[in-house]
């Protein structure tokens, strides 16, 4: 039985002096009134091994979860809840990989992995005490392998890609038709804002992919049934208070315990840089900034995952179908252990285009997987420490050459005043078919040729417009001569980003603390579309008519305090749902209210502006035959409150959005062991937004009450001064339960605040909170 004494007595030793044989000189450990640790090291080298200690102080049981996790060895420790997501990483073959990545980086890049798992492995091996969740689960610490961090790097980012969302058109089109999934699942829409040029629109017409889905839906019959963002903006110094640039924004994920990113401050006599890691990995590949820049993320939503369905010989085993010949595929023989169970054995079988992740030769069909980041070892680690040094946007941007996964939308300024924006990473070049559906691999007509050449990128330098924005939209225009995907996010997080930034800039320049009021923007693009409708609605009974009263006085701001935003999402979904029950089957219907991966959830929040859109022009294409949106929108209205009565009780004024709009922090051994939950768990955390706005807060239509994708880090880098810098998360820098920095920051980032980012030594050095040194031995 887990105490609340052994949560206390798991916590590291963060005051002691420790000597160390792998560091070269002594180094300084000064954590802030957060926990968050700032290293002062004489060598790069001390720098990593030393990011590698503290990490461990803190996060260790966090580097397990994402190493068993991307190996394929979960089920060892949860049993065998865990087995079905243990062989899909087998398949995907992440370790291989990453250890293949770990291969063909340079010199000076494998002393840094190797420094940093040194600097793992001498916590391990000199702490008295482990993380917690060691004794709940009996298990002891392995070695920390030097490339067990790109192993914790990929599987974080794996399920960033569309590979999920064509298995979903996928199913729409075997089951509907090639013409009704292009109807209920189009690409982006016209007069949505593009990324670059600041401010202009697509002006294309909406892309059904209607050719490639009747081409591919013939190819489709070959299968059997299958397996299975963010804000950012930065100001140019013209636009600000201090006449320097402002990078700022968030980062969208769901929610995990602990949170995704870890707070870190890293100093060496090359560099002097603070941020956001992961925990694992060396250096800050996403968020930072050094002594002369800043950068920072959002996911483009390219398309660099392919599916490819294969044929095989039923009479001779293991061979495909490629362009009239049949190959031999290669086959790797995993055993999967089980917790309290047998161990599983595991074919995994692997055609020139990667993994099969569905089906095998057994079956005479499969998909297998291409992937930017699994299809052939990389050197890209070797941008990690390269970006660390960079001294100015040009340097930067140079560094990020041979970046490859996940693809970014890479915001950058420097205290030279330059700001900019790179699309960085690696997007294939292939056919348009490959957008939408899996292909066939055997014809050879959808292999890649290449990659978007580097030089060839969207980027923009110092805009005239004075900002650039990116909230997962399109960030180009028709044209652009290369296809980069067809899944981006539509235009309502950033036309409220873009709105925010312009109001601030007149008639007072903004400082960094003022981007709060961006990162807080609230009001829904769809909601104002719902209010507008409701004034034409007949409501069905008494309680739907004060619904109606309390929507029609309300701005549309997903407000923490009031009740219309709880009003109007019950609305929307029982709208939506009534939408999938009429155009899809009972399974893809059920499925859609149910979002279980990202393909599905991209499905739904596309249908969702679909919706919004279609009220607008009045198309009913998708409604009942008789029906229009006011009768609809009568029915949705009904059928929520309805709802709401039975969750919340019958007094509507209590119905408040923060009731049910709340993030569930849920650590991963109280999954599957809910008696933990008091322990480990942190407490809820109400939060405003919705899915369409900038204070991100997603859910799932069939649990309302649980925020499913919310911001996991905001940030503002003022390079005027970077003592002015701010940052928070949801939850706080320790991984511990039982530390008082597990999610101290939680109530500041539920009101939309930050924490200060202090980057001066004398600051530093001035507030700590406590002093640790290393010294070699």
């Amino acid at each position: 039985m887990t105490t609340k004494e052994d949560l206390s007595g798991a916590l590291p030793d963060v005051t002691s002096t420790y000597h160390f044989a792998g560091l070269g000189t002594p180094v300084e450990i000064y954590r802030d009134t957060f926990g968050v640790p700032h290293i002062r090291a004489g060598s790069e080298k001390d720098a990593f091994f030393t990011q590698g200690f503290v990490t461990a102080q803190d996060r260790l049981w966090h580097m397990e979860y994402d190493r068993r996790r991307g190996s394929g060895r979960w089920a060892e420790v949860v049993g065998v809840t865990g087995l079905a997501q243990d062989k899909l990483m087998r398949r995907f073959r992440l370790a291989a990989a990453a250890k293949a990545d770990y291969q063909a980086v340079g010199p000076q890049t494998k002393v840094m992995f190797d420094a940093y798992a040194a600097g793992v492995n001498a916590f391990i091996d000199n702490s008295g005490t482990l993380p917690v969740e060691y004794g709940i689960t009996g298990l002891k610490p392995e070695p920390w392998l030097p490339w067990d961090g790109l192993i914790a790097y990929k599987v974080r980012h794996i399920f960033m890609g569309v590979f999920e969302s064509k298995l979903w058109r996928a199913r729409l089109v075997r089951e509907l038709g090639p013409e009704k999934a292009a109807r209920l699942f189009p690409g982006y829409q016209p007069g949505h804002l593009l990324i670059l040029p600041p401010g202009a629109v697509h002006s294309g017409p909406l892309d059904y992919g209607l050719d490639e889905l009747c081409q591919g839906a013939a190819a489709l019959n070959y299968l059997t049934d299958t397996d299975g963002g963010s804000n950012s903006w930065v100001l140019s110094g013209d636009r600000t208070a201090t006449g320097k640039p402002i990078l700022a924004g968030d980062s969208h994920r769901a929610l995990d315990t602990p949170n995704a990113y870890y707070q870190n401050h890293l100093s060496c006599p090359e560099f002097d840089v603070t941020g956001l890691s992961f925990p694992g990995v060396p250096a800050f590949p996403h968020f930072g900034h050094n002594e002369w820049v800043a950068w920072s993320v959002t996911h483009t939503s390219a398309d660099y995952q392919d599916l490819y369905i294969e044929r095989f010989n039923p009479d001779q085993s293991g061979s495909y179908l490629y362009q009239d010949e049949w190959k031999p595929a290669e086959v790797f023989h995993e055993k999967i252990g089980v917790k309290a169970g047998q161990d599983v054995d595991l074919d995994v079988w692997v055609t020139h285009h990667g993994p099969l992740i569905s089906g095998s030769p057994e079956q005479g069909a499969g998909l297998s997987f291409k992937y930017i980041a699994t299809d052939q070892p990389s050197a890209w680690a070797d941008i990690l420490w390269q970006m660390l040094r960079s001294k100015d946007a040009e340097q930067l941007v140079e560094s990020q050459r041979d970046w490859v996964d996940p693809c970014n939308n890479f915001l950058l300024a420097d205290v030279h005043g330059n700001s900019g924006y790179l699309c960085r990473g690696r997007i294939p070049v292939r056919s348009r078919a490959n957008a939408w559906l899996p292909v066939p691999g055997w014809t050879g007509e959808h292999e890649w040729q290449g990659q978007i050449p580097f030089e060839e990128l969207p980027r923009s330098m110092n805009p005239n417009e004075g900002y650039i924005a990116t909230a997962n939209n399109r960030p180009v225009g028709d044209d652009y001569p290369y296809y980069i995907g067809v899944d981006f996010v539509p235009e309502f997080r950033a036309k409220r980003v873009t709105e925010g930034l312009l109001s601030l800039s007149k008639p007072n320049m903004p400082n960094a603390s003022d981007m709060a009021v961006v990162h807080g923007q609230k009001v829904s693009i769809t909601a104002e579309t719902y209010i507008e409708l409701l004034k034409s609605v007949e409501p069905q009974d008494e309680m739907s008519a004060e619904a109606k009263e309390r929507l029609l006085g309300w701005s549309g701001s997903m407000d923490l305090n009031l009740v219309e935003p709880t009003i109007c999402s019950a609305c929307r979904d029982q709208m939506l749902k009534e939408i999938f029950q009429q155009n899809l089957t009972p399974k893809l219907a059920e499925d859609a209210c149910r979002p279980a991966n990202r393909g599905t959830s991209t499905f739904v929040n596309r249908m969702k502006a679909q919706m919004a859109a279609m009220i607008q022009s009045d198309d009913r294409t998708l409604l009942p035959p008789g029906e229009d949106w006011a009768s609809m929108m009568a029915r949705g209205l009904s059928k929520g409150v309805e709802a709401l009565s039975a969750l919340l009780g019958p007094d509507m004024s209590q119905w408040r959005w923060e009731r049910v709009h709340q993030a569930r922090p849920k650590h991963p051994l109280s999954v599957s062991k809910p008696e933990l939950s008091p322990f480990l768990d942190p407490p809820a955390i109400p939060s405003g937004g919705d899915w369409d706005t900038p204070l991100a807060g997603a859910y799932s239509a069939a649990n309302p009450a649980t925020i499913t994708t919310l911001s996991v880090a905001r940030y503002s880098y003022d390079l005027a001064d970077w003592d002015d810098s701010l940052w928070v998360v949801p939850l706080g820098s320790s991984g511990h339960p039982g530390s008082k920095h597990y999610h101290d920051q939680s109530a500041a980032w539920s009101q939309v605040q930050m924490v200060p980012m202090v980057y001066s030594w004398e600051r530093i050095i001035a507030e700590s909170e406590t002093q640790q040194r290393l010294e070699p031995a």
